[in-house]
């Protein structure tokens, strides 16, 4: 065994010991009738009243009933999150929050039932090309106040974790669910578990598959999840998961220029010969074990090991080339990107509630050993069946240790949660390049870094006022590199962590009849923001991101005492600032942008406004129907805040076809988009059928710069049925 792991190992079990010992000694002075409730699935407390920060929850009947085609429609109505969708399946997550850059949501933490398996790889290559099916959603939990330190990495700004249905305990459930609509959409869910208080098992089945947004475009996914949950004994229990996700995808990650938008914003690939259309595959495994032990009425020692393991290909037939300074979009530079990913963790926790100090208290200590390994590979030549020339290779080994206590004082209406995490990384990187054949010989430099960092944090809730929260906090974040931020003219250079300090103020609120609100204020400081510098990405400087968030639900039936129930929805951002702090110089290919910038310019994909509204009507005969508006202001896709095409002049004839606009500069203008959503499940009966509608008016607009323009979604319409047994 790796003697780094082994003392590791060793670390956790004695500190878990201790800490079982002396806290479970402060435990037996409490009342019998008190008990530790949190789920390990769940990054939320079981108090929510005593939650220091923001925080938002979709559950499995909101979902359903919003009968979205993607993930990304529902989170969409969440705020503080700004979405970019590329595809369909909504498989490619492109999310932001509260300001920062959505590009393969790189800097937002996304978990499946607590575990970091969403991503390809949590800290060497944070990009989220796979998400949890919603079919076998429980719920979505969105947090993003300081209770992040208790997770990582990727905590700047906000986390969202997956829960997914738990396994059945009394008798044999399942479920049927088909639908079809516009594009060739397709999609069929099955779900089968049983079981008893003693344990169960659980199958979920799914495919989905159809014509994506642009020309020679088509997707087609599937994804099959076991879950089994065991009762040891009345203290104990271990719930397991297995998990296979495969995508085998005509997907193009690069845009059109502008002539070609103008053209066909539809426009597909560029080499439309049926075996060189520009290809995405995947293959992805996943496995999650939990182990809870229920040590007495008041503690709780529960331990995860997870392991996810993704094999991805992509081919291109266009590719960002230079020439003498100027970046553009160049034909016929076909490439294949095969990337191998694997980790796996383990983490240990003890929960504890215990009387100290004369106050009542709930106490979280946890480690994490985590491991994770990359392998990204380029190959290039003169067509996809010619591509076998080896262009770069980057590997990447990475080990990061994870301390993390955190203790609520509760004084009354009072509460005053500290916490301290420990992010102890240590990273080795080699980068290999040739241009003689397939084998990858040559190894130009390799790098070995390491990074102790402490990430403190601080909340309070104060809940004087009936069915009122007052909230607030301030809390360290931390993004690690992704590891091609560390090339630099074929050698590794050194790029540091982006981190952020933010401090938020709120309230929550059940005091109006007949509904809830939460209002929060954030501020968020970044230093050593990574942004590209001829191609090349360093840590350049500072910014700045403030803003206001407000969300809430009204039943307007039970208002004017009606016996149906009408409901009115509203999810705002106002971010009120998005700027660099400093002034500098970028360009090439990047999701930062192009072009120089000046302190106070706005970041890119910042939109100033976004706003989700709902009315919908839930009928006593089981009826539900729904309309809804999305709206998000313009933005900026380039760092020098340029309206056309860049004042800076790249993106040049590098391809030589006369275009010089690559369609990388400029605005993304406003958008609003319409949708709605009708279901009818008839009592007494187990099928229900729903329809659903996704930009009705067929709003023409397209959702990135990032590579090329890239056409937003058009009207698309489905509709289905589900079976419960």
């Amino acid at each position: 065994m790796n003697p780094h792991l082994s003392k590791s190992l060793v670390a956790s079990a004695v500190l878990t010991l201790l800490c079982t010992h002396a806290l479970a000694q402060a435990a037996t002075a409490q009342s019998p009738e008190a008990e530790v409730v949190v789920k390990s699935t769940s990054i939320l407390p079981s108090s929510i009243e005593n939650l220091p920060g923001s925080y938002s929850v979709l559950t499995q009947a909101q979902i359903e009933a919003r009968a979205p085609f993607s993930i990304v429609e529902t989170i969409r109505e969440i705020p503080g999150l700004h979405v970019v969708a590329e595809d369909v399946a909504g498989t490619h997550l492109n999310i932001g929050m509260r300001g920062l850059n959505p590009r393969r949501s790189s800097r937002t933490l996304l978990l499946e039932d607590g575990a970091p398996t969403v991503f390809f790889a949590p800290y060497a290559d944070p990009s989220s090309h796979y998400s949890t099916p919603l079919e076998r959603v429980e719920r979505v939990e969105v947090l993003k106040g300081s209770g992040q330190i208790l997770y990582g990495p990727q905590t700047m700004g906000g986390m969202i974790n997956f829960v997914t249905r738990p396994v059945p305990t009394r008798g044999a459930t399942g479920s049927v669910r088909v639908s079809a609509g516009q594009q060739a959409y397709q999609d069929a869910h099955f779900n089968l578990g049983t079981g008893t208080e003693n344990g169960g098992v659980m199958l979920d089945v799914l495919k989905k598959r159809g014509d994506g947004i642009r020309a020679e475009h088509r997707f087609d996914i599937q994804d099959v999840a076991l879950k089994a949950q065991l009762k040891i004994n009345n203290e104990q229990r271990i719930t397991g998961k297995l998990s296979a996700f495969k995508e085998n995808s005509l997907f193009s990650e690069t845009g059109l220029t502008a002539a070609e938008y103008t053209a066909s914003r539809y426009k597909g690939s560029f080499d439309q010969a049926e075996d060189a259309l520009e290809r995405f595959t995947m293959d992805r495994q996943s496995a999650q074990l939990v182990h809870e032990w229920d040590l007495n009425k008041n503690t709780k020692l529960s331990t995860q090991f997870y392991y996810s393991k993704t094999d991805r290909q992509s081919h291109r037939s266009r590719e960002f080339e230079e020439d003498d300074g100027v970046y553009g979009m160049a034909r016929d530079e076909y490439a294949l990107r095969p990337r191998q990913y694997e980790f796996f963790g383990i983490e240990p926790k003890l929960e504890i509630k215990h009387n100290a100090f004369g106050l009542k208290n709930q106490t979280i200590l946890g480690f994490r050993y985590h491991s994770e390994s990359a392998d990204r590979k380029k190959l290039v030549g003169d067509s996809f069946n010619e591509v076998n020339v080896a262009d770069e290779r980057l590997t990447a080994k990475l080990k990061a240790i994870s301390y993390y206590a955190q203790n609520t004082f509760i004084a009354g209406d009072w509460t005053i949660t500290p916490g301290l995490r420990l992010e102890d990384v240590t990273s080795r990187k080699k980068l290999y390049s040739s241009a003689t054949g397939a084998a990858f010989d040559t190894l130009e430099s390799s790098l070995t870094t390491s990074k102790l960092q402490a990430l403190p944090g601080l909340g309070w809730t104060w809940n004087g006022l009936n069915s009122t929260t007052v909230f607030g906090g301030i809390h360290r974040g931390f993004a690690p590199p992704r590891p091609d931020r560390d090339i630099d003219n074929n050698a590794l250079q050194k790029v540091t962590p982006e981190l952020s300090t933010t401090t938020e103020l709120g309230v929550r609120t059940g005091l109006l009849k007949s509904g809830h609100l939460e209002a929060t204020v954030f501020n968020m400081d970044i230093s050593d923001i990574v942004v590209q510098s001829g191609g090349v990405f360093r840590n350049e400087g500072r910014a700045q991101h403030t803003g206001f968030e407000l969300s809430g639900k009204l039943n307007l039936g039970e208002l004017t005492g009606q016996k149906n129930h009408y409901f009115a929805s509203l999810a705002y951002t106002h971010l009120m600032t998005a700027k660099f702090k400093d002034s500098g110089q970028v360009g090439g290919e990047g999701e930062d942008g192009y072009g120089s910038y000046q302190a106070g310019n706005r970041l890119p994909y910042a939109p100033k406004h976004a706003l989700a509204m709902n009315l919908s009507y839930e009928g006593p005969q089981g009826l539900q129907a729904r309309v809804g508006v999305t709206y998000i202001s313009r933005q900026f896709a380039n760092t020098d805040n340029h309206r056309g095409t860049s004042a800076e002049g790249h993106c040049g004839d590098v391809g030589g076809d006369g275009q010089t606009d690559c369609g990388l500069f400029g605005e993304i203008p406003s958008l609003s988009l319409v949708s709605a959503s009708l279901s009818y499940a008839p009592k007494g009966q187990n099928v229900s059928y729903f329809l659903s509608g996704e930009n009705l008016l067929d709003k023409k607009y397209f959702s990135a710069r990032t590579n090329g323009l890239q056409a937003g979604r058009g009207r698309m319409v489905m509709a289905g049925l589900r079976y419960r047994f």
